[in-house]
């Protein structure tokens, strides 16, 4: 099951949660990708920050609700998979005049530490904030990517930098959590305007 909501504090300070929606078992990615994610990368095309996170004990579905069982098919791919294509179809279909630059980075944190999956040496990068810039990790391997074949042999290399063996599986899966990142620099030739998202 997979829901997505937010949150208001009702009166005497408990907590309230209002769901905007709830997805059952018979929910395909498709629908929750319509429902939950679209409207992220709707944001993140005009510029916003956008984030979709993913909950759960050990196995109870997270990897398979954003990575999919197999990226490449239409009907079983993930949330990941599903923002990749939807990015490079909103390319495709952009006025000439605008000129894209796509990045892809994919981080571990693990015991509160930041390791770079792409770049498997660099380990416990720092989180920073700067005005104008706001969070970013510092020193993150960044890849420019032109279509998404790039984006999945990314993640596939980011996957392998993070296996580890079976008898570990559980005590570290529990723990680490993978973040992918996909920014999205637009620029419009005409008016010199930008946006990044």
């Amino acid at each position: 099951m997979a829901i997505a909501g937010t949150n208001s504090t009702g009166m005497l300070g408990a907590n309230k949660f209002h769901y905007d929606q709830v997805f059952d078992i018979n929910a395909t990615q498709e629908l929750l990708y319509e429902e939950a994610v679209k409207p992220i990368v709707i944001s993140v095309m005009e510029g916003f920050n956008g984030t979709v996170f993913a909950y759960g004990q050990t196995s109870s579905g997270k990897t398979h609700t954003m990575l999919g069982p197999n990226v490449m098919d239409e009907a079983e791919r993930g949330m990941i998979p599903r923002m990749v294509s939807h990015i490079f179809e909103e390319i495709a279909n952009a006025p000439q005049e605008m000129e894209f630059q796509v990045t892809v980075s994919m981080v571990e944190i693990y015991m509160e530490k930041v390791h770079d999956l792409i770049n498997p040496s660099a380990q416990n990068l720092k989180i920073r904030e700067e005005k104008g810039k706001g969070v970013f990790i510092e020193n993150v391997t960044e890849i420019y990517v032109t279509e998404e074949g790039e984006v999945y042999q990314i993640m596939l290399q980011g996957s392998d930098n993070r296996s580890i063996s079976a008898t570990d599986m559980n005590a570290r899966s529990s723990r680490s959590h993978t973040c992918f990142i996909v920014t999205v620099k637009q620029s419009n030739m005409k008016t010199f305007s930008s946006q990044t998202g």
